[in-house]
């Protein structure tokens, strides 16, 4: 239909979207886009408690759009393994007021299948108390699962890597021996130079191989009674042979036995202290040292490095996840470090956390439970 002016002239018609298209209101559009992408999105008054969701959220958990779902119930169909991280990170996050982003899986209610969300949050101001905190959950089930399919071939790849390489390190000592023997300090040196990076390599491996195990759910633990102060004093001077231009200093030290996996606690152990030289100038200090707490012990890694931003502390431990800045580019590394050592804590029923400042360094503490 042709429209026409005020002296009657017919005008041609006008094609343009805010015509063709009624305006939608802000709400309905974010509504509307969410339902498209797939989101679903959430509201939570930190004072009462009162958790509001969206019809997709609750299809997520498995509730139907007509029924009611607090905090509580939501929480209640996440796996029992992740359920008391889950809660004790959201927990964190409503004392410090900061970002949240966590992962969980869930089983389903019909299919009994487990599903893997992601909640991505925040506070409408970090100040005030009458704010609101409030976010999306996501469907990250596909991911996850060709994460899966990544690790398991990984871990096949680096079990038959894993097998030259334990031969040549038996070779490199024997090698050693003889040139001991000898008197040869040349051969000695060049020896000690190729088994440090037969170690490395070993180390990248195991690493590699625990990703596999964690991801698939299958981290055994061996545990027996030890002295967990010992075992800091051997993985310093481990560390300092390898990364020998840092100065580590083991304060406090108190003495304490406890029961765990030994091997798996030193991963742990060698896993922050190189993850603290590595983002540390050489000649900053690090600090190790374990301290008694009620029915815990907490060990502590402090460096004098880049820092973290608080954005990134809550994505830290997810696997295959590394802060990107100009700083960090060359720093080498896959991302998983930090992920193994939540799980094998996880695991031991203990705690593991990071406080820092960008600029100012970090510090990286977990706790073990001594009962």
């Amino acid at each position: 239909m042709m429209n026409k002016n005020s002296s009657g002239k017919e005008l041609p018609e006008d094609n343009t979207a805010s015509n063709l298209i009624k305006p939608f209101k802000s709400a309905d559009m974010a509504e509307i886009a969410l339902d498209s992408a797939n989101v679903g999105i959430w509201i939570m008054d930190p004072a009462s408690g009162q958790f509001l969701p969206s019809n997709r959220t609750k299809e997520l958990f498995g509730f139907l759009p007509e029924e009611e779902m607090s905090f509580e119930d939501a929480m209640s169909k996440v796996v029992d393994r992740h359920r008391k991280s889950a809660v004790e990170a959201i927990e964190t996050v409503f004392k410090k007021r900061i970002p949240l982003y966590i992962e969980f899986p869930i089983i389903g209610i019909s299919h009994r299948k487990q599903k893997w969300l992601s909640v991505t949050g925040g506070f409408s101001s970090p100040t005030a108390s009458d704010c609101y905190f409030s976010g999306i959950i996501m469907d990250i089930t596909e991911q996850k699962q060709s994460d899966l399919r990544r690790s398991k071939f990984i871990g096949m790849v680096s079990h038959e890597l894993k097998t030259p390489l334990t031969a040549l390190k038996a070779y490199v000592q024997m090698l050693n021996n003889w040139a001991k023997k000898q008197k040869d300090n040349f051969t000695i040196g060049a020896l000690s130079k190729v088994d440090k990076q037969v170690k490395k390599m070993l180390n990248m491996i195991n690493s590699l191989l625990n990703l596999s195990g964690a991801e698939a759910g299958k981290i055994h633990l061996k545990k027996e009674v030890f002295r967990l102060d010992s075992l800091i004093n051997e993985v310093v001077e481990e560390t300092l042979f390898i990364t020998s231009t840092h100065h580590i200093v083991i304060n406090p030290r108190h003495t304490v036995n406890v029961n765990a996996d030994r091997e798996k606690i030193e991963q742990v152990l060698v896993n922050l202290l190189s993850n603290a030289a590595k983002y540390s100038d050489k000649t900053a200090e690090i600090e190790i040292g374990c301290v008694l707490h009620d029915n815990n012990v907490e060990v502590r890694v402090r460096d004098q490095g880049l820092g973290i931003a608080a954005a990134d502390i809550q994505k830290l431990f997810l696997p295959h996840y590394r802060v990107e800045s100009k700083e960090t580019e060359k720093i080498a590394g896959f991302g998983i470090g930090l992920y193994l050592c939540a799980e094998i804590i996880n695991r031991h029923n203990g705690k593991i956390w990071a406080e820092s400042e960008p600029g100012k360094g970090s510090t990286f503490k977990f706790t073990l439970p001594l009962k």
